[in-house]
């Protein structure tokens, strides 16, 4: 029994000391690369080198950058249609060559399972475009120059008709997996008063809830309603009811729009123009922005 006791000891002090010893290699979590509001999905995750993001070459012609990579010599070549300077770079080289200038890097590109990884803030802003990098939650967001503005109206501006707009016009990677019921087809927008970054999309009797975060539109939560107005299946995370909320309500057989506050009696009427379903949305009287962000 002695004998016993002493080898279990011996083992649980190996253990112990093997636990203190070996240091812990968590997985880090893949950054996510987001370009004008998609998600880049590619075969080649982004990876952090000597704290710089580097991604795949062929991710970033979602900026529409023309691309080109000499394997002989190694050397990257990035042109823009807006712009007359050429940038080039070569694979272990902190120095890159923008037009007539030579520019030091904080990492150069590497290949890395037989992909080209270049660093993406040197590359997207010598070509006029915003890059972020949300640490939290491990994402790099880039808005190519011909972008920046829309994205500043999108969350500065006080024009609620063409932030919404913006809102409802982002792509979302989420698709609905709930179908509505209802034959005759309407179309409505519903928003928090004074918002743009949330809303509700009413497609027949399936309504949608979408958050803009990090440039990207997310699905929250879906239902199918009932003609009782209750919700007969759902999914998702239902939102908290606000205390008023707007509606834009497109006519069935025309382009005429119903529009106002869910608490007023009677609706404001308009036309909106040919073109995408934002159309409808409309100016309310004495309603003014509240969830402009930095």
């Amino acid at each position: 029994m002695k004998r016993m006791k002493l080898m279990f000891s011996t083992v649980l002090g190996v253990i112990l000391l093997l636990t203190y010893a070996i240091p812990s290699f968590a997985a880090t979590p893949v950054v996510q690369l987001v370009i004008n509001s998609q998600v880049i999905q590619t075969d080649a995750p982004p990876v952090t080198v000597k704290g710089s993001n580097m991604v795949s070459l062929s991710s970033l012609q979602q900026l529409g950058l023309r691309l080109q990579w000499n394997a002989k010599e190694k050397k990257v070549t990035v042109n823009s249609p807006k712009s007359n300077n050429q940038l080039s770079l070569t694979v272990g080289e902190k120095i890159a060559q923008f037009g007539t200038e030579s520019l030091q890097l904080q990492a150069p590109p590497i290949l890395k399972n037989n992909r080209v990884m270049v660093p993406v803030r040197f590359i997207s802003e010598a070509f006029g475009a915003q890059v972020m990098w949300n640490s939290k939650d491990r994402m790099v967001i880039i808005r190519s120059a011909d972008q920046i503005n829309t994205y500043k109206a999108l969350y500065q501006g006080e024009d609620l008709v063409k932030a919404r707009r913006i809102a409802v016009d982002l792509p979302s990677p989420d698709k609905n997996t709930l179908s509505g019921t209802d034959e005759e087809i309407n179309y409505a927008y519903h928003f928090p008063e004074g918002e743009a970054l949330r809303y509700y999309y009413y497609e027949g009797n399936l309504v949608s809830y979408y958050e803009i975060q990090n440039d990207v539109k997310h699905l929250i939560w879906e239902a199918v309603v009932n003609e009782n107005g209750q919700y007969v299946k759902e999914k998702g995370k239902r939102p908290t009811e606000d205390k008023s909320t707007v509606y834009f309500r497109k006519h069935r057989t025309d382009n005429g729009v119903d529009f106002g506050r869910l608490s007023d009696e009677k609706p404001y009427t308009g036309e909106a123009a040919n073109g995408t379903l934002a159309q409808i949305i409309m100016k309310i009287p004495n309603e003014v922005r509240k969830d402009q962000t930095k």
